[in-house]
């Protein structure tokens, strides 16, 4: 729903204000759009176009059985154009409004019952981001099983989500998480030691994730290996440092500088 405007003169003016009706927007037989007018409102001269705005939002929420997430701003003359507005509509009958009642009827919320509640959300994005980069190929075709890359796939996401030990990860799983259902792998076989296991075997393919990986994301970032040589011999400490035992590896360049000016001032 919203506002449409026509300039009209105003009875009890004699000057020319907007004139109101609040129409509805669809498209006919021939899909083409069309606008239906549900309710004339007529002038409205104590509301801002902010205001209006909010006005034709919420009656549309109200339409729609929508309801806010967050608590919103009461505004008086909002509230009391909503309220009048939404009273027509209802009396016009020109709108099929389903009631609340109705709608609860169809489905009793009070009744509802959860159960194997699981969280995925985070889950899918790492998944999403496995994929991305190829790894279950990769670990396929360094002959690897595929049950034995659906576990690290398991592994390796469920601790970007939950980093903690082998045995809360297992426990997560089981119990909070639906990454097995990302996966497929079978949450049930699930045990510490076949993460500890798991944990070795990508160690062994170590060198070769660190290619892969290097190569995937240059080309899915359209990057270009740099190799950057930092000059740290004019590093230096702040203060006598007398307790630390990094500072006892040696002096900076320009001690060095400075002893081999005062050197030469003698000398001359």
């Amino acid at each position: 729903m919203y506002f449409k405007q026509t300039q009209r003169k105003h009875p009890n003016t004699g000057s020319y204000s907007g004139y109101y009706r609040l129409v509805e927007s669809y498209r006919n037989a021939d899909n083409r759009v069309c606008h239906h007018t549900i309710l004339n409102i007529g002038f409205i001269e104590d509301a801002t176009p902010e205001q209006l705005n909010e006005i034709q939002k919420r009656l549309t929420d109200k339409y729609e059985q929508k309801q806010s997430l967050f608590e919103q701003e009461e505004d008086d003359i909002v509230m009391h154009y909503v309220h009048e507005f939404w009273q027509r509509i209802k009396a016009s009958k020109k709108i099929d409004i389903k009631s609340v009642e109705a709608l609860k009827a169809l489905v009793e919320v009070e009744s509802l019952v959860h159960s194997n509640v699981r969280e995925i959300g985070a889950e899918h994005i790492c998944h999403q981001t496995w994929e991305k980069l190829q790894l279950s190929e990769l670990l396929l075709s360094k002959g690897w099983a595929e049950e034995q890359v659906k576990l690290a796939a398991t592994q390796i996401i469920s601790r970007a989500v939950y980093p903690a030990s082998e045995l809360k990860t297992t426990r997560w799983i089981k119990e909070n998480s639906a990454i097995c259902e990302l996966t497929g792998y079978d949450s049930e076989k699930i045990t510490k030691d076949k993460l500890y296991q798991s944990a070795l075997n990508l160690y062994k393919v170590k060198d070769a994730l660190e290619t892969h990986l290097s190569k995937r994301t240059n080309e899915l970032f359209d990057l270009e290996d740099k190799i950057i040589l930092y000059d740290l011999t004019n590093t230096y400490f702040e203060g006598q440092k007398r307790k630390s035992r990094l500072a006892n590896f040696g002096r900076g360049k320009e001690y060095f500088d400075r002893l081999s000016n005062q050197n030469e001032a003698m000398q001359n």
